[in-house]
């Protein structure tokens, strides 16, 4: 796995055996580049492959993309003239051109994450991965990347993270009726290949979604009051996300929510309810939870005949129909993008 995209968003296999990566990364450029005179290399490397509301990306910059793929997919090798890496080529400035139009809509909207959440971000990383500051450099050093190069591309993604989690991950919801009902059309194929684990309690994100205002400040007072806990309010009470885990929307953070939901987070006491926030004309409230162990409990045996049970089913399907929401929204979203973008494609 590559260092740099391991501790940040994106993991694939990393490197071509046997060699080193700046040597794949020439001799990848060349076969890129192939066939082609001398004389005329430099101009079709350097050549405008797509215009993007008027931001240009070139064939080099498609290319780099190319070779940093390639070299972290293990058995993967492209001489000049395969075809493949035209196909890899279109691939790769299809998705080029995806995330030049999230960044320009991020931009447009004016969303930011600042130095000190960056700062923030690579203590955890540095904590998470035991590193120090110099053993930090000195691994970016390995990936042909410097501390600031890694410092932007993390604000980059950063970014964009919080601006897909406003504008398609909060409009993802999985109800337990899609759940039961993809359950009994499936039960036979499904099986029960790891455990299941107990409640998540890792410090996630509360979240709360009622239909008004006053429902929420009434739900608020009762859970900072001791009258009713979080889990409860959120299974008997909301219409959001994550209504059956209790509330839990998992390792999200206040840094990854939008400035309103961020705000309110950030200004609750300690283990407290936030004040609601209205979204899409309901109610929300926030509570950041304190991190708690959670024992792992074996999955109960089943009858290969009976198939898996429900219960320890539930959790791998809520995973997978979410996924698939996400994807259709995600797709839409960027369709959307899209028609409204003036793109311009060369290659």
């Amino acid at each position: 796995m590559s260092f740099a995209r391991g501790l940040h968003s994106f993991t694939m296999e990393d490197t071509l055996p046997h060699l080193p990566k700046f040597l794949c990364a020439l001799a990848l450029l060349a076969a890129l580049a192939a066939p082609a005179a001398p004389a005329k290399a430099a101009e079709l490397v350097d050549r405008v492959v797509a215009v993007v509301n008027g931001k240009l990306i070139t064939l080099f910059d498609v290319n780099s993309q190319v070779v940093e793929l390639v070299a972290r997919t293990q058995g993967v090798t492209l001489k000049p003239g395969d075809p493949r890496g035209d196909e890899l080529r279109r691939q790769v400035l299809d998705s080029m051109i995806t995330d030049l139009l999230i960044e320009q809509e991020a931009a447009k909207l004016k969303v930011n994450v600042s130095e000190t959440e960056i700062d923030s971000q690579i203590d955890d990383l540095k904590k998470k991965n035991s590193l120090t500051q110099q053993q930090l450099v000195a691994e970016l050093a390995k990936e042909g990347m410097t501390l600031k190069q890694f410092r932007e591309k993390m604000h980059n993604d950063s970014i964009k993270k919080r601006l897909l989690g406003f504008m398609v991950h909060r409009k993802v919801l999985v109800t337990d009726d899609e759940i039961r009902d993809y359950y009994e059309k499936n039960k036979g194929s499904l099986s029960t290949a790891k455990s299941v684990l107990g409640p998540k309690t890792s410090g996630g994100l509360g979240f709360i979604m009622v239909p008004s205002k006053k429902q929420a400040e009434e739900l608020r007072d009762k859970i900072n009051s001791g009258a009713m806990t979080f889990a409860d309010a959120a299974k008997k009470f909301s219409i959001g996300p994550g209504r059956d885990q209790g509330g839990d929307l998992g390792d999200v953070q206040a840094k990854d929510l939008a400035a309103p939901l961020r705000d309110a987070l950030t200004a609750a006491p300690a283990g407290q309810v936030s004040q609601p926030v209205m979204l899409d004309g309901k109610a929300v409230l926030l509570m950041q939870r304190s991190a708690q162990a959670a024992p792992a409990k074996p999955a109960a045996p089943v009858a290969a005949s009976a198939g898996t049970s429900y219960e320890a089913a539930k959790e791998q399907i809520q995973e997978l129909l979410y996924k698939q929401k996400f994807d259709k929204l995600f797709q839409e979203y960027v369709d959307n993008l899209r028609s409204k973008a003036v793109i311009e494609v060369k290659l």
